[in-house]
């Protein structure tokens, strides 16, 4: 078997055609097509027995490539019969491809869809870019209802390539062959869904890695402490305690220090109103609790060059705004999360302003809707998250099952695989408390919320199942373990 084939680059659609582009003046572009439709072949002959297959053809190119797909599964002894719902190939390579095809395969109607065990999408690939007709609706409405293996190649028909998102209805793949990278579409919600698995296909056109800024998020690798560090040179922690909501508060604050220490920063000190110690005192094992009574108070425990977190429970209160606007005026290290955007919500134009000219490091932690607070919101994530990080100067990690990561010099990235059980209370501060460790221990900002999110995501695949904050929590060491040199 060789070995499979992977690579962390994601393409836009215009990117993707550039490379074909150049591939194309160094060879035969229907080689290229030969050789996509053999790598699609080869996969499919090989996880698939014999059995009746549907292939859907479009006129452009992706049909072309379904067309070759179709002939050599015939060859092998397949049962294939090759639909054209609109209309046989237009262009070129496709054309050639269709003049080879043996043309009994062709049917000009479904009469039985539940006959087939194995249904190949190649209507439309990367290049769908306009709503689908009624007719083309309700056809893949009705592939999408069968029992049958469904497998796209390249892209899923009625998903658009750069955003994700899909017209009225798309081709729901149980498992999509992408060719040569992997798109936008293939990582970002709800193409990521419609996709399904998806294997990753080398053939051998031109390599513009160089030309993207756009990647899955790696594996990282941290540093262990040495014998002459002592708790303070591993980091020092600070997190504003909330005081809104008895339980609440606890969880948040707590779930985020806890991880803190587990993903291993040195020191933790919980900022605690003196009216809220009773609510921690008897919760903490290894946390420092400060507390103030007043904003004059408080500034005496920020120290230049802290690492805080910020955001985790708290509302949106005269203090709280005081707060952030002082911290703001700090060369610090801030992560902001929750009700951090609420805040900035009041008056968000200069907020960005502020964080603009802002001298630390800081990690914007939003989910969509506290994002929607402060940021322009399109129909692109990745747009959305880049503009933002460029107006706030920061690292903007938008969170979701498709979480994306910008800094404002157009680095992205995109966290793929995740686990629908972090939807659960206290998630999203343990991730805080993840890249403020990173944070304080010296890693850069877009590093600790690139190696916060995996750390978070690759916990909770590991548990699989429902789980509580603690669980989660006390994941993270072993992980952190196995990713340390």
């Amino acid at each position: 078997m060789p070995k499979k084939f992977f690579n962390n680059s994601i393409y836009s659609k215009e990117l993707i055609t550039r490379s074909e582009n150049i591939t194309f003046t160094k060879e035969r572009s229907f080689n290229v097509m030969k050789r996509a439709a053999k790598a699609c072949y080869n996969f499919i002959s090989q996880n698939h027995s014999v059995c009746k297959v549907l292939v859907i053809c479009g006129p452009g190119n992706n049909g072309g490539d379904g067309i070759l797909i179709a002939q050599m599964l015939s060859e092998e002894g397949y049962s294939v019969d090759v639909y054209f719902p609109l209309g046989v190939s237009k262009t070129k390579d496709a054309s050639i491809a269709y003049g080879s095809l043996n043309k009994d395969l062709v049917i000009k109607a479904i009469n039985n869809l539940s006959e087939y065990k194995l249904i190949i999408d190649a209507l439309f690939g990367f290049n769908f870019n306009k709503p689908l007709n009624e007719r083309t609706q309700l056809l893949i409405n009705s592939l999408n209802k069968t029992s049958a293996v469904k497998i796209a190649i390249d892209v899923p028909s009625g998903i658009f390539c750069d955003t994700g998102k899909i017209d009225k209805i798309a081709f729901k793949a149980n498992r999509t062959l992408a060719l040569h990278r992997l798109k936008h579409c293939h990582v970002l919600l709800p193409g990521k869904e419609y996709s399904g698995q998806i294997t990753l296909l080398d053939i051998k056109v031109a390599n513009l890695d160089k030309d993207t800024s756009v990647e899955l998020i790696e594996r990282p690798t941290l540093k262990l402490p040495t014998l002459q560090m002592h708790k303070y040179s591993r980091g020092e922690l600070l997190i504003i305690a909330s005081r809104e909501m008895f339980g609440a508060s606890k969880l948040t604050t707590l779930a985020a220090s806890q991880t803190a220490f587990k993903s291993g920063v040195g020191i933790v000190k919980l900022l605690v109103h003196e009216n809220d110690i009773d609510i921690y005192k008897h919760h903490v094992l290894e946390e420092i609790l400060l507390a103030y009574k007043t904003l004059s108070e408080l500034k005496l425990l920020i120290k230049n060059n802290s690492t805080i977190v910020f955001g985790c429970g708290l509302k949106n209160t005269k203090l709280n705004q005081d707060i952030l606007n002082y911290i703001l005026t700090k060369k610090i290290s801030i992560v902001f999360d929750a009700g951090a955007f609420s805040i900035m919500s009041n008056n968000k134009e200069n907020f960005k302003k502020i964080l603009r000219n802002h001298k630390g490091q800081k990690v914007l932690t939003p989910h969509f809707g506290e994002f929607s607070k402060v940021f322009q919101v399109s129909d692109n994530k990745i747009d959305d998250c880049l503009n933002a990080a460029e107006e706030t100067n920061s690292v903007v990690l938008l969170k979701g099952s498709d979480t994306v990561i910008a800094n404002n010099n157009g680095n992205i990235k995109i966290n793929y695989f995740t686990s629908p059980f972090l939807a659960t209370a206290g998630s999203g501060d343990i991730l805080s408390g993840l890249i403020g460790s990173f944070l304080a221990q010296g890693y850069s900002a877009l590093q600790s919320a690139s190696y916060g999110c995996y750390i978070h995501s690759q916990s909770a695949i590991k548990l699989d199942r429902n789980f509580s904050a603690s669980e989660l929590t006390n994941e993270i060491p072993f992980f952190v373990k196995k990713l340390s040199i």
